[in-house]
């Protein structure tokens, strides 16, 4: 492997979220690069540069190369850091790895996933896909996170609800919080 990869991302992107709790599942150490998007940083020509469409995250691997969309960058480092020791987020069972994308891509499609309360109810353990992390829990739970900034009682969903408690209690996720990041301001800050 190469040079460390480059995240440029937003501390408050659940997209970006979702980039960051992955390199922390899969332990692959990357730099950190703040786009402000309040002040339209994404919009400066240096990051237009490295992806036209002026969204974060984008992942800066090989020292030149740019994988964007949150989705595409999670399926990247699957497949780049396959057989290396680090956690699988695809299950290797063809029917769960199926599930795993299902959940996710409707996640990320932009589909509310607490309206689908049902789909993980049937198919989780302690994860939404049994009861190892996989790319539809890294989806779900900065999903969550934006709902219940919006308001949203996720008490109201049972399963995710308990989803996501088990995972805000893992490492990769608590530590990868959108408040506990340096961009984040200090008023909202985790310590």
């Amino acid at each position: 492997m190469s040079a460390k990869p480059i995240l440029y991302n937003s501390y408050h992107s659940s997209c970006s979220w979702r980039v960051r709790i992955a390199l922390n599942l899969k332990g692959i150490e990357y730099e950190y690069k703040a786009v402000d998007l309040n002040t339209d940083q994404q919009f400066a020509p240096d990051f237009q540069r490295l992806n036209p469409l002026h969204q974060v995250p984008a992942l800066v691997v090989d020292g030149e190369q740019v994988v964007v969309e949150s989705y595409a960058i999670i399926e990247y480092l699957e497949e780049r850091y396959a057989n290396t020791g680090a956690p699988v987020l695809l299950p290797k069972d063809p029917v769960l790895r199926a599930k795993a994308r299902a959940i996710a891509l409707a996640v990320v499609a932009g589909i509310q996933p607490l309206q689908n309360d049902s789909v993980c109810e049937r198919s989780s353990g302690r994860c939404c896909v049994g009861d190892e992390v996989s790319v539809a829990d890294v989806c779900l739970a900065p999903q969550v996170f934006n709902a219940i900034n919006l308001g949203i009682d996720i008490k109201d969903y049972p399963t995710i609800s308990k989803i996501n408690t088990y995972l805000m209690s893992l490492d990769a996720f608590e530590s990868t919080h959108p408040y506990r990041q340096t961009d984040c301001p200090p008023e909202l800050r985790i310590k």
